[in-house]
């Protein structure tokens, strides 16, 4: 039972890969926390996720100046922004203004530290690896506490086949 339970967690998750963009656009990065030009007009919402408690300890343990690791850094940036990274790149919304200021808060970086440091693909930011790493931690924790949880493996099935209904 928990080895095909592990098995429909990573089969969702594998799933939910394609279901949404795997990069965080450079845009975000190069433009974090400037208004300018028309977006002057355009009013934006607020963040639909609460930005204020996310754990930044995860950048700003790891990355420390004054020569800033671009392998490092980005890694670490890269761990806190791709689980929020929809609502990072749309441009609707200020989620990037506001976890950059966090950012600077707690880590004070300079402005457009990450932007000129973390250069990957002309897509913007690779989060396969970030996906993978949490994936495997999942299903890690969901071999631990087989037990717990979901007792059956009927739900996972079911919203993976409701995903591959999509497809």
């Amino acid at each position: 039972m928990g080895l095909r339970y592990c098995f429909f967690l990573l089969l969702f998750f594998f799933l939910l890969g394609f279901a949404t963009p795997s990069y965080i656009k450079y845009e975000v990065l190069e433009n974090a926390g400037r208004t300018a030009g028309r977006s002057l007009l355009q009013e934006k919402q607020d963040c639909p996720i609460d930005m204020e408690n996310q754990n930044y300890t995860i950048v700003t343990s790891q990355c420390k100046g004054p020569k800033y690791d671009g392998k490092v850094c980005c890694g670490a940036f890269k761990e806190l922004a791709c689980k929020n990274r929809d609502a990072l790149n749309a441009e609707n919304n200020n989620c990037a203004t506001v976890m950059f200021n966090y950012l600077h808060l707690y880590g004070k970086y300079p402005p457009g530290l990450f932007g000129n440091l973390c250069k990957e693909d002309k897509n913007g930011l690779d989060c396969k690896q970030v996906d993978e790493k949490q994936a495997a931690a999942a299903a890690a924790a969901a071999k631990s506490g087989a037990g717990r949880g979901f007792q059956s493996s009927a739900v996972l099935l079911a919203a993976a086949a409701a995903l591959m209904a999509l497809f």
